[in-house]
């Protein structure tokens, strides 16, 4: 049995999140997958049994790095609105500066393949935001309203704020992001 190289585990990810970000999980084919990292096929199934095996791993990497950075923004003593700022601003930062990551989790959570995500991963992802919202609402700050309706205003904002900025039309700087949460405030506060 072959050792895994951990950089050629990092160049299928790669590879990996840039065929989805071009074509769609459809587009992605192992043979093709293999000849663009520079391995041969079956060097890429000692790393993933299938395609199927090759998405749910990397999606729940992805998923799992992208929820522990985002804890991290949660500063103990912050008052709510601070650090329902700051959370927010890291997946803004996150969706502009990892476009091509974004898509993919964007996509995953349209496709078939979301329901194969441990639900351990899935939950952990939801757990910062849902805790939240319920904090927010047990202060009297936020709208007592269900937290998926909560998180859909915040993530279209924040979606159309990611655009607006890759668009040009807007900057990453503070003025911008001050002026695109306060939307965001202005939707969710009670």
């Amino acid at each position: 049995m072959k050792l895994k190289d951990e950089s050629k585990k990092q160049a299928i990810l790669e590879k990996t999140i840039d065929i989805v970000f071009e074509k769609g999980f459809a587009g992605v084919k192992m043979a093709d997958l293999a000849r663009m990292v520079g391995i041969s096929p079956s060097t890429l199934y000692v790393y993933y049994r299938n395609k199927e095996d090759l998405i749910i791993s990397i999606s729940t990497e992805l998923i799992k790095n992208v929820s522990q950075r985002s804890n991290k923004e949660v500063k103990e003593g912050l008052p709510y609105k601070l650090t329902l700022k700051a959370v927010w601003l890291y997946w803004l930062n996150f969706g502009v500066n990892h476009s091509k990551e974004m898509s993919f989790l964007q996509q995953l959570k349209q496709s078939p393949y979301y329901k194969l995500i441990p639900r351990e991963i899935k939950d952990e992802k939801a757990k910062l935001i849902n805790d939240l919202l319920e904090l927010g609402k047990k202060e009297g700050l936020i709208k007592k309203v269900d937290n998926e309706v909560l998180s859909a205003v915040i993530g279209s904002i924040m979606g159309e704020t990611v655009k607006l900025i890759l668009a040009k039309n807007i900057k990453l700087n503070e003025n911008d992001n001050d002026l695109m949460f306060s939307f965001v405030w202005d939707a969710i506060k009670s």
